[in-house]
């Protein structure tokens, strides 16, 4: 029997979250429609639609009913079938059940960080909360820093050597988080807002930003979206004191932007990234506006719009090809041809170009550093997922052993995520040996990335 995989996180993850559902099921979201046909399902829809195809494949595969399921796991048919057809989201209790008793080895187990993630995030759109990322949380603050005057920015001392002392730490930080995930960085990067933000705030306000913002990123890394959420709007609170007018549109326009994408929500990755282009206008630097206006293309991917992002993307390219180094500020001097190639791969994905898609994720996994290995994970997989999607199922498999190579010293959220997203990619051809293959490989090789979730 192979065992499909879906990467949990560390125990890590408590520092950031520890609330989780203890109830057994949720309300559906569709009315049930009845019938004898199961319902087609998308594996790559959501979470909860790879989880309802991979129930319907293993029970098949043992030769059972629904029934026969139901009376396993002291649950009515009714309920499996709505599992099994995405109507109703299951608690964590029902995802053990069901792993023992299809005897998964762990495959739907692994699944349960993303069951409750993506539950959370439906649970927003109708309810305010502070695990979550709300889209409407960003408004107010964006406005603020839209409207502030920089000439009445508060003056603060600066100290060269506290500075210094925080930005190397934060460099360290960073270069840590790059080659093994936020796993292994977070607790140290927590400790340190705890101790020492109010300091640096005062003292130096551009690190203790610094460290809010790799504070976002590691959340997100995490899966802790809301918190991430927290930090960046922390950091654009503290830096349109100061009358960080530039970096204060890096936060709205790839932080915050590139989050609201994370989190499904298009429209306001392009809305804060148009204010962002709009209220830096006359500091903006070529290379910060090129990455401004990659999220602006992925946005528009997103939403299926190809024209606007072809137009944006060839804008991405004109303020590259005029920037140079030594005018950029120092946080951005990161951006160059492997993260173009990044944002256009996944600009190709979403619209379903494909060849295009497979090109630009060669070439990002060609010219990025290979201590970058969360991103050589996400790209490596997303090239697979490309190659799943086109049919190009063999290919596939190859490149996905490759990214599981790249994600195996990782403690990282995300790229467990897209992992799992390029084994739903390959769900429908479960079947195949070589697909068979790579779902044993997966269990395998990411032992680390796999933790018993403590109750």
């Amino acid at each position: 029997m192979s065992a499909w995989w879906f990467g949990a996180l560390p125990a890590v993850r408590d520092l950031i979250d520890n609330q989780h559902s203890q109830a057994t099921m949720q309300q559906p979201r569709t009315a049930v429609t009845m019938g004898q046909i199961p319902k087609e399902l998308e594996p790559t829809r959501s979470v909860l639609h790879f989880f309802g195809a991979e129930v319907r494949r293993l029970r098949q595969t043992l030769g059972m009913s629904q029934a026969d399921l139901g009376k396993l796991i002291f649950v009515h048919k009714d309920l499996i079938r709505k599992i099994e057809a995405a109507e109703r989201m299951p608690a964590e209790e029902l995802v053990n059940r069901c792993d023992d008793a299809l005897s998964a080895g762990g495959a739907l187990r692994r699944l349960w960080p993303m069951l409750e993630r993506e539950r959370r995030l439906r649970l927003s759109r109708d309810a305010a909360g502070s695990s979550v990322f709300r889209s409407e949380a960003t408004d107010r603050p964006v406005l603020d820093w839209l409207l502030a005057s920089t000439h009445d920015a508060r003056r603060y001392r600066g100290d060269d050597e506290i500075a210094s002392a925080a930005a190397e730490k934060l460099g360290q930080l960073r270069g840590v988080d790059h080659v093994h995930g936020a796993g292994h960085t977070y607790p140290d990067l927590a400790a340190v807002l705890d101790s020492d933000l109010d300091t640096l705030i005062a003292r130096a306000p551009a690190v203790a930003a610094g460290f809010l913002e790799l504070a976002g990123y590691e959340a997100v890394d995490l899966g802790a979206d809301g918190r991430a959420q927290r930090h960046y709007l922390r950091a654009l609170e503290i830096v349109t004191g100061v009358g960080d007018r530039l970096y204060g549109g890096y936060l709205i326009a790839v932080s915050l932007a590139h989050l609201a994408l994370h989190c499904g929500d298009p429209d306001q990755a392009a809305r804060l990234a148009a204010a962002a282009l709009r209220g830096t206008e006359h500091q903006i630097t070529p290379v910060v506006r090129a990455t401004f206006r990659a999220v602006l293309a992925r946005a528009h991917a997103r939403r299926g719009d190809e024209a606007a992002c072809a137009a944006a993307l060839l804008q991405v390219e004109a303020d590259l090809a005029r920037g140079k180094p030594e005018d950029e500020p120092a946080w951005i001097r990161y951006f160059g041809e492997a993260d173009l190639a990044d944002e256009k791969a996944h600009c190709f994905f979403d619209l379903g170009l494909h060849e295009l898609a497979q090109r630009e994720a060669t070439q990002a996994v060609t010219l990025l550093e290979p201590s970058r290995a969360r991103r050589l994970a996400i790209d490596t997989a997303l090239h697979a997922a490309s190659l799943a999607r086109a049919r190009q199922i063999e290919h596939a498999c190859a490149v996905g052993r490759r990214a599981v190579d790249h994600a195996a010293g990782l403690a990282s959220f995300r790229s467990a995520h897209r992992i799992g997203l390029m084994m739903a990619e390959l769900q429908p051809h479960a079947d195949l040996p070589e697909v068979r293959d790579l779902a044993e490989y997966v269990h395998t090789r990411l032992p680390t990335l796999v933790t018993p979730h403590s109750r």
